[in-house]
């Protein structure tokens, strides 16, 4: 299908006329051609408000708890690492019931 400026110039002014006719248009035009324009306002709860301060406390925690890293790097250099496979298992029991894993 072709567009020719014709036709979208036709378009434009039946859709500015139906929008012009509905209700509340004169209210919408007034307000436009005010004086000022209106202003967008975001208002937060305090529960949106609690969580976006969390979020940022979060945002400023390191990733890598860099001194426990350093601990492990030496102990495993020094060959003293030992690993304890029943608290590995334990541990991964745990996970799998606090996620509902053992069935899937």
């Amino acid at each position: 299908m072709k567009i020719n400026d014709s036709s979208v110039h036709i378009n434009f002014e039946a859709y500015a006329q139906r929008t012009k006719d509905a209700p509340g248009a004169q209210e919408q035009s007034s307000v436009v051609s005010g004086d000022s324009a209106p202003v967008d306002k975001v208002v937060l709860s305090p529960k949106a408000r609690e969580i976006q301060e969390a979020r940022q406390l979060l945002d400023e925690l390191p990733d890598v708890n860099e001194p426990k890293v350093a601990n492990l790097r030496l102990q495993i250099d020094k060959g003293v690492y030992k690993i304890d496979g029943n608290q590995i298992a334990e541990r991964m029991m745990r996970d799998m019931a606090l996620n509902n894993d053992f069935f899937n």
